[in-house]
């Protein structure tokens, strides 16, 4: 029976190459013969499912009364059918696919560097079988650019690598994590008392001896990330701007609006977000930039008024609740703020540097809600933006003239049409669309990429290239090798798909730059959240 199921999930991508080439337009009739063949077909050998969503797009096909159909059409319509063919041809597939839960929820992040590949994808699999996001890295000092971005819970540092010392990376780790706390286990075979004592002196948090037990190396990861979500729990402040979490700003909003209520009192939201901020880190160093967030912090403190709450919201944003304030006022104390912030240098070394912000200002009250209050404020921060920062806007104002969104390129490159499809469509509904405009394109292997020069063209927009590691012709590590020769590299964010069975392309891949890598079969909606957390690296 296996061999009929194969051969019906092959005959489905065979009739999506012919309409995906063909320059005519689909008929009505041989929309609905293909549909029909596999309502008959599918329940009889077992992919009761198929069958199921063949038959309910049928009687969808009749009410639509179309007289013909684009080929884009046809894949947008059938789409329910062609993600449960993606998780029939992966059977391993749990049932919490994205079909059911269109967005991944937060998963603790780890941070893994090794450069041995094999232990790599070992510990990077059975982590995320316990449900933890885990990005691997070979590179140190790729991991070390991408650590603030990805804000990890824990960090698992190899001591004995080739090119690099595991502990130099600690130490360097633990230079980049004052004010915060951030646990970092070292793993090794080297059992000597210096370097167990080494790691330590250096605040390693745990020290776990190779070859280890994976059900006591989990549990000991575990516990260090249980001790730092206490630790957040707990903790009102911001570690590093001593201002309220983020965690905290749902209570807060909730008892403001209900005296304000009470009071019959104006109540005004802020969100404030420093300008080109990523351009400051990338220039003058993450510690710098810690500098200017603490600075900024200060001044926003000062500057208040008592009663007023800032908080952390996220990165360099901020979100300020004013009570008892109207959105002029809110606008007239922003603009002093901001008119003294950008006065304040900040040094380095070798040269001093100023710094701005961006805002937007949204009315609040208990009927609109925390979510509708911050999405007006971002609104009106978005439109300082596009605006040419260093300015704030007010949320009626910025209703008048929605912000143009910053476009992110994304390159679907996969010899299969059915994935090719669910991934379109995944992406059309991700939440990046509330930041971005979205440009995707797909490609049916890796020549036909790089002969549209796809990656060659819109050279000021970030690209995102989700690449199969294997397809015939040219395989994903080649396209990869090309992305990578460009002058613009560090513009192109790569995540490989790859099989289980593919450790050497997964070295590979890692080897030439991949930002991430899946193995097959991935579940839809952990690659929706991969991507969110890898595009931080090139938002600004």
């Amino acid at each position: 029976m296996e061999k009929y199921k194969a051969k019906l999930l092959e005959n489905i991508r065979t009739q999506l190459k012919l309409w995906n080439t063909g320059k005519d337009e689909i008929k009505p009739l041989e929309l609905y013969k293909f549909l029909h063949s596999l309502a008959g077909t599918a329940p009889t050998i077992g992919l009761q499912k198929i069958g199921d969503a063949a038959t309910g797009l049928t009687k969808k096909l009749e009410d639509k009364g179309k007289e013909s159909w684009t080929a884009s059409e046809v894949k947008s319509f059938l789409f329910p059918l062609l993600s449960i063919a993606y998780d029939e041809d992966y059977a391993d597939v749990t049932e919490n696919t994205h079909s059911q839960k269109p967005f991944a929820e937060e998963k603790d992040l780890i941070m893994l560097i090794d450069d041995d590949p094999a232990l790599l994808m070992y510990l990077k699999d059975e982590l995320e079988k316990e449900m933890f996001t885990v990005m691997a890295f070979t590179e140190p000092n790729k991991a070390l650019k991408a650590f603030f971005d990805l804000d990890p819970s824990c960090v698992i540092i190899d001591v004995h690598m080739q090119e690099s010392s595991g502990l130099e990376i600690l130490e360097e780790f633990k230079r980049y994590t004052n004010f915060r706390f951030i646990p970092a286990v070292m793993i090794s075979v080297d059992h000597s008392k210096e370097t167990r004592m080494k790691s330590y002196e250096l605040d390693a948090d745990d020290f776990i001896l190779k070859p280890f037990d994976m059900d006591e190396f989990i549990l000991r990861v575990r516990r260090l990330v249980n001790k730092k979500n206490n630790m957040k729990e707990l903790i009102m402040l911001d570690e590093l701007t001593r201002v309220y979490t983020r965690k905290h700003l749902a209570p807060s909003f909730k008892r403001m609006t209900d005296q304000m209520n009470r009071e019959g009192q104006p109540f005004t939201a802020a969100l404030i977000d420093l300008d080109h901020f990523k351009s400051v880190n990338d220039t003058y160093g993450h510690l710098t930039g810690d500098k200017v967030l603490i600075g900024f912090a200060e001044m926003v403190k000062q500057n208040l008024r008592s009663g007023d709450l800032p908080f952390r919201y996220g990165g360099e944003e901020f979100l300020v609740l004013f009570p008892r304030t109207d959105v002029e006022t809110a606008d007239q104390v922003l603009q002093r703020i901001l008119k003294q912030f950008m006065e304040q240098s900040f040094k380095t070394e070798k040269e001093s540097f100023n710094v701005s912000f961006s805002a937007g200002i949204a009315s609040a009250s208990s009927s609109e809600g925390l979510e509708k209050v911050i999405a007006a404020a971002d609104l009106a921060l978005y439109q300082s933006k596009s605006a040419g920062r260093a300015r704030i806007t007010r949320s009626a104002a910025a209703l008048a003239e929605l912000p143009a969104k910053r476009h992110l390129r994304f390159a679907i490159v996969d010899d299969d049409p059915i994935i090719r499809t669910i991934l379109t469509d995944l992406f059309k509904k991700s939440r990046l669309n509330r930041k971005f405009q979205l440009d995707i394109d797909t490609f049916a292997d890796g020549l036909d990429f790089l002969d549209s020069q796809w990656h060659k063209k819109q050279r000021d927009s970030s690209s995102i290239v989700i690449l199969d590691g294997i397809m015939p012709g040219m395989d994903g590590v080649e396209v990869l090798k090309e992305i990578k020769n460009l002058n613009n590299h560090d513009r192109f964010t790569v995540v490989m798909l790859t099989n289980r069975t593919s450790e050497e392309d997964v070295a590979q891949a890692l080897k030439y730059g991949a930002d991430d890598y899946l193995t097959k079969p991935f579940k839809l909606a952990e690659l929706e959240l991969r991507i969110r957390h890898l595009i931080k690296k090139v938002s600004s």
